[in-house]
């Protein structure tokens, strides 16, 4: 693979592959995605906020997951937060300059009351606040993509997690197609799609490379990408973990294969990072700022003033 100003145009498969096996020779496409990165956002950088507005009381057996029905982490069960509580989470995310709030359920899908729930607390948001609101709560009918949408929904995450091939290892409560599917329904109804994955489930490098390439094709708005944390009672919590620089790795890949994409450093940087999180933040376009949905992250100030050490300019931050 040769970089130049087109490699970003011209990313392949074998490129990708050539980046994750890479050695001594590797940072020539740090390099380049550093390139890519500030030729579509210089050095700014957006802010997500995650709130667990439903936590446990899961049916789904995915092994990553501490809400999982096979789960035997000590994590807290409850139902949706109400209305005031969620609001209250969302005027923090702003306070803390946030672009995106992002509300998470558990659970294979919403029950018709809490869609009613999350609409009427959508739309009361959006006249306190300018924030985007990004909705994770699995898999979705149209109806309630329509309604959601007409509440001021800005878009759903949902992500594909790992490759069709590893799948079955990781959950048999729901498929591969059952996700695609979803995402298949969100762009139909031409809402913005957040999906991304969880490296380090036991995924080769060629499944990872063939899982950008499908996700790629799905037309994401925005990318999350994920390090498996080995959470204690999940059914992957022996699970080798990744290295620093593999880690590092694989965003300079993604950001290759998303050049104009929005790309996010998600749950497991903090764990998996560690010395290097620094280099990664600054070829992604966004970050989880706080606690992810029953893990904690770094303390705020501390993201905080790793941006402001970075020299990055937190998008809206300026205007509030």
């Amino acid at each position: 693979m040769t970089v130049t100003a087109e490699t970003k145009a011209a990313i392949s498969k074998a490129d990708c592959l050539e980046i994750l096996y890479s050695d001594n020779n590797w940072w020539q496409y740090y390099a380049a995605a550093l390139k890519i990165k500030a030729t579509k956002s210089g050095n700014r950088i957006r802010l997500n906020s995650l709130l667990n507005a439903k936590s446990g009381l899961c049916s789904e057996d995915c092994g990553y997951c501490s809400q999982s029905k096979k789960s035997t982490a000590a994590i807290d069960e409850y139902d949706l937060l109400p209305k005031e509580e969620i609001l209250r989470k969302a005027l923090i995310a702003k306070k803390n300059h946030s672009s995106v709030f992002c509300i998470a359920l558990s659970g294979k899908r919403p029950s018709r009351q809490e869609v009613l729930v999350l609409g009427e607390t959508i739309q009361a948001i959006k006249k306190m606040m300018a924030i985007e609101i990004c909705l994770s709560i699995g898999l979705v009918t149209d109806e309630q993509i329509v309604y959601l949408k007409s509440c001021g929904t800005d878009r759903f995450n949902h992500n594909l997690n790992t490759s069709r091939e590893n799948y079955s290892s990781i959950a048999t409560t729901h498929s591969y197609d059952d996700r695609l599917n979803t995402l298949k329904k969100l762009r139909e109804h031409e809402l913005n799609i957040c999906s991304g994955f969880i490296c380090g489930m036991g995924e080769s490098n060629e499944q990872l490379v063939d899982l950008a390439f499908e996700l790629k094709e799905q037309q994401p708005y925005s990318v999350p990408i994920n390090f498996l944390l080995p959470i204690e009672g999940t059914a992957l919590e022996k699970q080798q973990p990744l290295t620093p620089l593999k880690c590092l790795k694989i965003l300079t890949m993604l950001r290759m294969v998303f050049p104009e994409t929005e790309l996010r450093v998600s749950a497991g940087r903090e764990f998996h990072l560690s010395e290097l999180q620094q280099l990664a933040v600054l070829i992604v376009d966004s970050i989880f700022l706080g606690d992810y949905l029953t893990e904690k992250g770094a303390a705020i100030s501390t993201d905080q003033k790793m941006l402001d050490l970075l020299g990055l300019a937190v998008e809206g931050a300026a205007d509030e």
